[in-house]
């Protein structure tokens, strides 16, 4: 064993008893993700619990309260610590959600997470099970009473529940709906629009120029005209309560989407979101990109750079195709490497395949002719 690799408790007491690799208890397995020379070196420290094992044993925690195995965390790793059930400091979620106590391993005082040992027997009454079982019945019946005092216009993907308060809330987020066209929204109180949209705007770019030429220091001005906020069309119900609630969010999506990069070395850098729309579709008003581009500023349309892009893609792969064809034309199927055949029998058929294979056989026919001439001659 290297000198820098650790043991799990278990392990170290199983290797004390003279157990290896080859011989141990039918209630432990040899961990995964090998580290070392020895199949013991690995991620897991050594031999681990089979799963058989810990669905029969119970844990407590420091104050005295019991816990199943399925609601403990198998592993948790802090401060160069491992809990987990073969160092017998396995941890679990305190249900009361208590920081700072007093019972629970110094290291994890100030989170929710509480450190529990194998015990061999367990009362249901004073046990997590039982806790959140309680918990649960408690936060239906609170859900129960909230949706009643709200006439039932409320929907469960917008409700909050605060496990210290047991309160229920809600918080509506419009990106997270799910209804369709048409279908019923008990927020509302009635159908969605049939019509469906997305939400359309403009991103607005403005730097100064930074070079070496006669127009340094010139104001450089670009404007991306029809971005989409949403991947597909949503009824525009919820697409027009996404434009007025979630503006901040189209702005950070444009910003992580490459600017927050570009803006550590330009501190220039200026980036706008105008013209925030619900539209069935996009709409170009060219009196305006003509107004815009007297002043100076570049226009351009985002549905045509998609364009441009799957327009040069496609040139792209053609031309490869042609190289990998004539290739085959000229060396035959097995010159081509495994990329170069998946490619081919992705972009062609196994007849046209065979067709180019036939030339190369064809060729090669008459290059042995002509070389078997030329020895006779």
């Amino acid at each position: 064993m290297s000198e820098e690799y650790k043991y799990n408790l278990l392990t170290q007491e199983l290797l004390l008893q003279g157990y290896t690799t080859e011989n141990h208890p039918d209630y432990v397995r040899i961990g995964i993700g090998k580290m070392g020379k020895s199949p013991l070196e690995n991620s897991d420290g050594g031999f681990v619990y089979t799963d058989e094992y810990l669905e029969e044993k119970t844990f407590m925690s420091g104050c005295g309260l019991y816990v199943k195995w399925e609601n403990c965390i198998d592993r948790l790793e802090y401060m160069n610590e491992t809990f987990c059930f073969e160092n017998d400091n396995v941890a679990f979620r305190c249900p009361w959600h208590k920081k700072d106590c007093e019972r629970n391993h110094p290291l994890l005082k100030e989170d929710e997470f509480c450190v529990c040992h194998m015990v061999s027997d367990y009362q249901y009454k004073k046990s997590v099970e039982y806790l959140k079982e309680q918990a649960d019945r408690k936060k239906e019946e609170l859900f129960q009473k909230f949706k009643e005092q709200h006439k039932n216009r409320i929907c469960k993907l917008h409700m909050f529940y605060n496990y210290d308060k047991q309160k229920w809330s809600l918080q509506y987020d419009p990106m997270k709906c799910r209804c369709g066209p048409g279908d019923y929204c008990t927020l509302r109180g009635r159908p969605l629009s049939e019509k469906t949209g997305n939400i359309y705007y403009d991103v607005k770019v403005s730097t100064i120029r930074k070079d070496d030429t006669f127009f340094a220091g010139e104001p450089v001005v670009t404007i991306t005209r029809g971005k989409k906020f949403l991947q597909g069309k949503v009824p525009v119900d919820i697409c027009e309560e996404i434009a007025k609630r979630n503006r901040e969010d189209i702005f950070r999506k444009e910003w992580f989407n490459g600017y927050s990069m570009q803006a550590l070395y330009d501190p220039d850098l200026k980036v706008e979101i105008l013209n925030i729309r619900v539209a069935a579709r996009l709409t170009r008003d060219k009196a305006q990109d003509l107004e815009d581009e007297k002043a100076g500023i570049n226009v351009g349309y985002e549905a045509d750079s998609v364009k441009a892009k799957k327009k040069w893609k496609q040139e792209r792969k053609e031309k490869r195709l042609e190289q990998v064809k004539r290739k085959l034309v000229k060396k035959g199927w097995e010159s081509l490497n495994d990329t170069e055949q998946r490619f081919m029998k992705k972009r062609l058929s196994a007849e046209q395949i065979e067709a180019l294979q036939q030339e190369w056989v064809t060729a090669n026919e008459h290059k042995d002719e002509a070389e078997q001439l030329t020895l006779d001659l």
